[in-house]
């Protein structure tokens, strides 16, 4: 009796390698293929000597200065960057496919504001699926296609995430314990908050954003000192309620968070907030588009 013949053994394909040598030959620096992919810029730099280590020889030069490819490297880029943008087409129509047997993915952050909860109200049931997002993480959910669109504080600069709409420019508060002494009838004036601890969003937000909404100084540059970290407002809010320290967040939102122990005070002086409706430009989900459209029918 013969026996069968063996199927061959397939050689390992390095795909988080290949995908990562993809991305670094059209950004040409590590740090920005380490925000294109987020990951970190070590992380970067070992999957590139990984690969190396596989083909066998460097396919990049890298100095203190640039990044370039060797030319083993641009005998590799030329067949595999065509291959695997192929597979990313593929992989995203097959998700936008299956966006239509589900409904919308919608982050948001503190609250459903009211002109959202209207046009949530109006769809059909089960049209739109809410997910909160983390105070200080705005972007991850949608930057993995775990949200099909975000309502998030402004402002968003990521790689592969797109502003439709921006809506919402509110005044800034500050939230403090009911007991605490600060401020006026009108609110409190912004070099005011130098003398108060303030608690910040804690979690992987960019800079720049934390620096939006959370700024390290006030229009006439006196420095604020924030003191601690909350995950979510709710948190900061209890830390505000037992402690001397404050909370900066929107005007609107504090509607959504009133409690006996805390006082909000205006601060004029602060730049408002805005929100915005953002998606990712890779995972299009086909009622995106006009949830948007109704929501720009709501708002002021």
């Amino acid at each position: 009796m013969e026996r069968p013949t063996p199927a061959p053994v397939l050689p390992e394909l390095p795909l988080q390698e290949l995908e990562c040598f993809s991305v670094l030959v059209h950004q040409l620096h590590f740090g920005r293929t380490a925000q294109r992919l987020g990951v970190s810029q070590g992380r970067v730099s070992q999957l590139i000597k990984r690969l190396e280590s596989r083909v066998g020889a460097p396919v990049f030069q890298r100095t203190s200065r640039r990044v370039e490819l060797t030319e083993l490297g641009r005998a590799l880029a030329e067949q595999v960057v065509p291959a695997f943008e192929r597979l990313r087409e593929g992989y995203d129509a097959a998700r936008a496919g299956a966006a239509t047997a589900r409904p919308l993915r919608l982050g948001f952050q503190c609250a459903v504001y009211e002109p959202v909860a209207r046009v949530v109200a109006g769809l059909p049931e089960g049209t739109v699926q809410l997910v909160e997002l983390p105070w200080a993480d705005p972007f991850s959910l949608l930057a993995r296609g775990e949200v099909d669109l975000a309502i998030v504080l402004a402002p968003c600069r990521e790689p592969g995430l797109e502003v439709l709409m921006e809506f919402s420019r509110q005044p800034v508060s500050v939230a403090v314990s009911a007991a605490q002494r600060l401020g006026g009838a009108d609110g409190v004036a912004a070099d005011e908050l130098a003398v108060l601890p303030l608690i910040e969003p804690r979690g992987p937000a960019p800079e720049y954003w934390r620096e939006a909404n959370a700024p390290r100084r006030t229009p006439c540059g006196r420095e604020l000192a924030y003191s601690a970290g909350a995950a979510t407002i709710q948190e900061g809010l209890s830390m505000v309620a037992g402690t001397r320290q404050g909370l900066l967040l929107c005007e609107r939102s504090t509607a959504y968070v009133q409690r006996p122990d805390i006082r909000f005070l205006p601060v004029p002086g602060l730049e408002p907030t805005t929100l915005e409706v953002v998606r990712n430009e890779r995972r299009p989900h086909r009622l995106a588009a006009g949830f948007v459209e109704l929501l720009a029918g709501h708002v002021d």
